[in-house]
């Protein structure tokens, strides 16, 4: 602009210069005016920008992008950039990173443009350390990692996923507990565990995930029907437990952890070290393992005697990687001896209903808090173990197949006469063989903006089911397959996903005869539904087809805004306690009967979850609905004169609850949100939380509500930051669960309960490694309080306040670098 002021300036006193030809006299100089000030230009154009690997089409993450010297930003996991704030016009942009030639592109900037750009790899091999993640899960999603996960250590499983949004806790006499998600736990959830599905004894009420939090480096909370991917059983959701990446580079590095408990006083170690020998840089191991001990806790003005706990686990995992494959063999396992509180006993009928109504359990002043764990008890023991491979297949895709080996062993010892040192009463071992083998092609290059990214695979099991003891579960065998395939267009801002799967599950049970006809008479099953009613042993055998589809949208907008829809159709096999459960245990306080028979249920599900991610706000809040038709139901049976049946057996009166099959509708919300209030260089100096959930769930067959559909609640926290010193101090509102079957329930619900909490951590430097210290505390008012979902409920209270001091340790030490 200022070359062009002059040159005006220059000719305009040239021609100022030149005589009048009228006269003899030069013309007079007249002032020049100064130029009109030219209006700044505005400047709202947008590029958006998407990075690719030229020969396979995936995302190129942590690429910088720029103009001339000017760095205008650096690619996401994804791939993606967004250019904001350009003036209109042809702008050269360049994309490089050190792995791949450098690309330039021009785009023509107007009011939005869009590019991709395609990255060709040097030829060289250079090892990148972070793969980029998987495309964005259609269902609402949340993963629990950092700081989040560090608070769990020393907690059970379901503690470290318990403020997760739409997710409750189903809690058990033994003081452990089981996640429910969105109204769905046990069967109708799918855990696993270094992408294998857990397999256990799960049909128990009482019976928690045997996995030792320690070991994931991370846990994604996925809510809403998966099935097509993880099996026609997660219609609730899925849980997936992702063990810390092995170590790449030469050294040796791993964490210490270790937490005091006050209330169930005791204490937890655990640690994990990884290492590669520079003389082996592709091979990795590593070691990790905990250890808890933990005295019975103590509910306000009394202890929950017999509630201790003591576990253990061990793993070990060796990994080797190539150029063109990754290896890894694994072996974990898990072992816990929990104690039955010994309030929950029943005598007869009298008893259960007075003691669901009392203040106190019986006999509670000769409760104690100790170590010692006595019978009634649970001793359970799992093991995984796992050897996978992964191929890069050529400009085809890439191949991974896993052989996995799970045995599962849970003996319950009840209470009985005095000087019988016998055995348990109840002895189950479960082993489970399961191989499957997923391709995912290369993406499949469309047009500039759109690109196809699919997977197929192929899955099979074996299962043999041994057990020994009272009446409760037969002996059974299985054998299961299935095959799945899901296809997802991804364009630059909107992406659509397809899917479908179908499964076959073939199981035959052996029944006592005694047990068979317990069935019949119960109207449970019909007499010639088996073979030979007769015989000692009664085979019933059972085939089940089911098909899994599902269907999703997400549509990115703003930058930070996007919005995802999905639709999906599930068919679930009953489990074998659904069939055929005949008999009570000691932390089973009920007389459950099965139905061989039962059909399989069908799932219609929807939801739509809306998700900002600014620099200041980040919130998520999504809506779903479910309609189950054949809803497998395990609740209270009801007499001719419209109340619970209980039955008197020699150990007591038990409550009957029969399975059978109804239509069900579930449906509901949940969401939470952060804010920086002060943002921080590095996190935010002050910052505000806040989750909420509702449930609704209802029995359609007999226009009811459901049994343990968690209560609305809401939670809050403030955070305060300073350097490495924070502090946090929470708040959870449970209410009253007004929603409720009065006959099936017993009891009315318990009260609306509030529970304070606050957090300490601060972090140094020792001897060159990290350190962390935290004092966190929980219920800090004492309240009495008992949960819906609690089957202590009907016994005594939930533990009063509890207190936990960690002390963490994070080292490294780098070897032949």
């Amino acid at each position: 602009m200022l070359r062009s002021v002059l040159v005006l300036v220059f000719a305009t006193s040239i021609a100022h210069a030149q005589p009048d030809p009228s006269s003899g006299d030069p013309a007079p100089e007249e002032p020049v005016p100064p130029p009109a000030p030219q209006p700044e230009p505005v400047c709202k154009g947008t590029v958006d920008g998407h990075a690719v690997d030229a020969s396979t089409h995936a995302p190129v993450a942590g690429a910088m992008v720029r103009t001339g010297d000017e760095l205008l930003g650096v690619t996401d996991d994804a791939g993606r950039f967004v250019l904001t704030g350009r003036c209109a016009g042809e702008l050269e942009l360049v994309v490089e990173r050190d792995d791949y030639k450098p690309a330039t592109r021009r785009v023509t900037v107007r009011d939005r443009a869009s590019v991709e750009v395609e990255l060709v790899s040097r030829g060289e091999v250079i090892e990148i350390r972070d793969r980029a993640p998987p495309p964005t899960e259609m269902r609402s999603a949340t993963t629990v990692s950092g700081a989040a996960l560090e608070r769990s250590r020393g907690k059970g499983f379901t503690a470290a996923i318990a403020d997760v949004p739409g997710v409750a806790e189903l809690r058990s006499a033994t003081g452990v507990a089981k996640p429910i998600i969105r109204g769905q736990f046990g069967r109708r959830l799918l855990l696993l565990v270094d992408d294998v599905r857990h397999r256990a004894q799960e049909w128990g009420l009482e019976h928690a995930p045997e996995i030792d939090p320690f070991i994931a480096g991370a846990i994604r909370v996925v809510r809403g029907a998966g099935g097509v991917r993880y099996g026609s059983d997660a219609i609730g959701g899925v849980v997936l437990v992702d063990p810390p990446d092995l170590r790449r580079e030469p050294g040796t590095g791993g964490e210490a952890h270790l937490i005091g408990a006050a209330n169930g006083r005791g204490g937890t170690f655990a640690g994990r070290l990884q290492s590669v020998l520079p003389q082996l840089p592709g091979i990795s191991t590593q070691l990790e393992g905990s250890v808890k001990r933990l005295a019975a806790p103590s509910a306000p003005g009394y202890a929950l005697d017999n509630a201790g706990v003591f576990e253990w686990s061990a793993g070990a995992v060796v990994g080797y990687r190539s150029r063109r494959g990754e290896y890894k063999l694994s072996y974990r396992h898990y072992d816990a001896d929990l104690g039955v509180c010994a309030c929950l006993r029943v005598h007869n009928i009298a008893d259960f209903l007075a003691q669901a109504q009392a203040e106190r359990p019986i006999g509670a002043d000769e409760f104690r808090s100790e170590f010692e764990i006595d019978r009634p008890r649970q001793a359970v023991e799992h093991d995984l173990a796992l050897a996978r491979g992964r191929w890069e297949l050529e400009k085809t895709g890439s191949l991974t197949a896993t052989l996995s080996f799970q045995h599962d062993r849970r003996r319950e010892f009840d209470v009985v006469r005095m000087g019988d040192t016998a055995g348990a009463q109840f002895n189950f071992r479960l082993y489970t063989v399961e191989a499957d083998a997923v391709f995912e092609h290369v993406p499949i290059h469309l047009s500039e903006h759109w690109h196809l990214r699919g997977a197929a695979g192929v899955v099979g099991n074996l299962q043999v089911h041994r057990y020994k003891g009272l009446n409760l579960i037969p002996s059974y065998r299985g054998a299961a397959g299935g095959v799945y395939a899901t296809e997802r267009l991804v364009g630059h801002d909107t992406d659509f996903e397809v899917g479908a799967r179908y499964d076959f599950l073939d199981r035959t049970a052996s029944l006592e005869r005694i047990d068979f006809l317990r069935l019949v008479r119960s109207e449970q099953i019909a007499l010639d539904a088996c073979s030979d009613p007769a015989a000692d042993q009664v085979a019933c055998g059972s085939r089940y087809h089911t098909f899994t589809a599902s269907a999703g949208a997400m549509r990115r907008f703003a930058a930070t805004w996007s919005v995802k829809g999905e639709l999906s159709l599930a068919s679930r096999a009953p489990n074998p306690d659904e069939q055929y459960l005949n008999g009570t245990a000691p932390t089973f306080p009920v007389l459950g009967l099965g139905k061989p028979d039962i059909r399989p249920e069908t799932t219609y599900g929807t939801s739509v979850t809306l998700a900002h991610a600014g620099k200041r706000v980040a919130a998520e809040a999504s809506a779903f609905a479910n309609y189950i038709d054949d809803y497998i139901y395990f609740a209270p049976a009801i007499g001719p004169d419209g109340k619970p049946i209980f039955d008197t057996l020699v150990r007591g009166a038990f409550p009957r609850f029969i399975t059978r099959g109804v239509d069900a509708m579930f449906y509901g919300a949940d969401g939470g949100i952060n804010v920086a209030v002060v943002p921080g260089a590095e996190a935010p100096v002050l910052e505000l939380g806040a989750q909420a959930s509702l449930v609704r769930a209802r029995n359609r067959t007999d226009d009811g509500y459901l049994v343990f559909i968690p209560a609305d609640r809401v939670r809050g926290q403030v955070t305060y930051r300073a350097g490495k010193t924070s502090a946090t101090v929470s708040g959870a509102f449970v209410a009253r669960q007004r929603r409720f079957d009065a006959i099936a329930d017993f009891v009315p619900p318990p009260p609306a309960y509030f529970l304070l909490g606050a957090e300490v951590t601060t972090e140094t430097k020792m001897a060159g490694q990290t350190v962390r210290f935290a004092l966190e505390g929980r219920n800090l008012t004492n309240a009495r309080y008992r949960d819906y979902t609690s089957l202590m409920r009907y016994f005594a209270d939930e533990p009063g306040w509890q207190a936990w001091l960690r002390m963490s340790v994070f080292f490294d030490t780098k070897k032949g670098t």
